[in-house]
């Protein structure tokens, strides 16, 4: 059996190439804002990782093509500022085949993360993970 604190020391044994590929499962819903073209959408973060974000919208429309860029503002918990990510739209996907359906999935890469952000990040996906 894993215990807590055994899981974050080796989650921080993790080289970087490995975090990077690690996606923490949102177990509660963190909130964020996609900003683009001069409009503003909210969503709730599905999972995180150190070079991007899946983000749940409840509206179809209004959506931002694949391949274009969005400012994403969020606040994690611990925290005192939220942060302001430049990213790139990398896929949409339906939540559902069901065209009734008004949820989307719409994942996210980080662009120029610097360090501290980077280890705010890595430090929240631990602590978080080796809380649940």
């Amino acid at each position: 059996m894993i215990t807590k604190v055994t899981l974050k020391v080796a989650l921080n044994m993790f080289s970087k190439a490995t975090r990077d590929k690690y996606r923490f499962e949102m177990p509660y819903n963190l909130y964020i804002e996609m900003s683009y073209g001069g409009k503003k959408r909210l969503g709730r973060l599905v999972n995180l990782s150190t070079k991007g974000a899946c983000i749940e919208f409840m509206e179809r429309g209004g959506l931002p093509p694949t391949n274009s860029g969005t400012i994403l503002q969020f606040l994690l918990p611990e925290q005192y500022k939220p942060f302001s990510l430049g990213a790139t739209i990398v896929w949409i996907q339906k939540l559902t085949d069901d065209t009734t359906s008004r949820f989307v999935y719409l994942g996210v890469k980080f662009k120029n993360l610097d360090a501290n952000t980077y280890d705010c990040i890595w430090g929240f996906i631990v602590n978080s993970t080796a809380d649940t």
